[in-house]
């Protein structure tokens, strides 16, 4: 197990600035999830790790030895790539021994280190086949298997599961997070999926233009996010735009939205007539049946409904004009036209600083 650290890590592609002053430390054995949208550096700073890119400035170091300058096969990492990176022409067999054959071992050695690497990921009856035989799963797992075979000290990922359908995708991270656990390699891994980072991590960073933007727990990454960016970025949410009324606590204020007096909780210090964003998750209104009277009850007229498996989805117009989706469980049909009332706790609202904006 090792340590992977990155100090101030810039990379620059002509004038464009990919990275900007990037800096984490990935705990031994973990699995660290680099987590943003397309084009946030998240790809560009793994390969800064392998050594594929170097940076114009700052440093990486692997268990306190700086390899920022050293070619990728000095760093005992490995690196399982977007679209699996398997030779066409080479049987599982060979696929899998390649790195070891470049190192040099021994006939003997190879055959043995990659029995175990089909052993272990299930492999065992198609060392003879070759890529195009094999399905996307199992394509995966060779990729895997020529990863781990080398016995390297740090484990890279690449957005592994973009090219499997949604089934096959579950099945293949619940292996990966399988494997690792057992082999205890350190691990870094890209993804854009939210799903798959929080299923899948020890910590998240979540990055945005080049920089992270709060690294933590999945929990803590959901449950308080540092500002409108992750709010808005993990998991699906309505965004509102409101003036504070008033300051009922340390961090809980009163939010005037178009009439509107919705509580919620804010990291930020805010001021009366503040300018804010209310950010509110559609899995976090509840429905009410009764006619309960209390803050943070939405009424309003259902415009549209979907049915997303474990919910429906429910498209509300409020009665001050604004419209919000909402996930309601325990519903079996909701018509169009319905009036519906739905209470949000003032915990699971996050009011932030207007200062910022949200790409749709």
């Amino acid at each position: 197990m090792a340590e992977v650290r990155l100090e101030g890590v810039s990379k620059y592609f002509g004038r464009f600035k990919a990275l900007d002053g990037i800096s984490f430390t990935v705990s031994p054995g973990e699995i660290f999830t680099l987590l943003g949208p397309s084009g946030c550096g998240k790809t560009t700073t793994l390969r800064v790790i392998a050594g594929f890119e170097i940076p114009e400035e700052g440093r990486v170091y692997i268990d306190g030895v700086d390899v920022t300058f050293k070619k990728p096969y000095e760093r005992n990492t490995a690196m399982v790539f977007q679209n699996y990176a398997l030779w066409p022409h080479m049987t599982v067999f060979d696929n899998i021994a390649y790195g070891l054959k470049v190192r040099g071992y021994s006939r003997e050695e190879i055959r043995r280190r990659v029995n175990w690497a089909l052993e272990l990921l299930g492999l065992k009856g198609l060392e003879n086949r070759y890529p195009l035989q094999l399905s996307g799963g199992q394509q995966q797992r060779v990729a895997l298997a020529r990863a781990i075979v080398v016995e390297p000290k740090v484990l890279l990922f690449d957005e592994p599961l973009s090219n499997l359908d949604a089934k096959l995708r579950v099945r293949v991270r619940e292996e990966i997070v399988s494997l690792q656990r057992k082999l205890r390699i350190t691990t870094i891994y890209v993804t854009h999926d939210q799903e798959e980072a929080m299923s899948i991590s020890d910590r998240i960073a979540v990055m945005d233009r080049g920089r992270i933007i709060q690294v933590g727990t999945p929990w803590e990454i959901y449950s308080n996010p540092a500002n409108l960016f992750v709010a808005t970025f993990m998991g699906r949410s309505n965004v509102l735009e409101g003036v504070v009324v008033s300051r009922e606590s340390d961090n809980l204020y009163v939010v005037d939205v178009r009439g509107l007096r919705i509580y919620g909780v804010s990291r930020d210090k805010l001021e009366k007539g503040d300018k804010v964003k209310v950010v509110i998750r559609n899995e976090d209104a509840e429905l009410l049946e009764e006619d309960r009277r209390s803050p943070n009850v939405l009424e309003g007229r259902v415009v549209r409904t979907s049915l997303i498996g474990f919910a429906i989805q429910v498209r509300l117009l409020l009665d001050n004009g604004e419209t919000i989706n909402v996930y309601l469980k325990n519903k079996t049909s909701i018509s169009e036209e319905e009036r519906l009332r739905v209470y949000v706790s003032p915990e699971d609202v996050k009011v932030y600083k207007a200062l910022e904006t949200v790409e749709e």
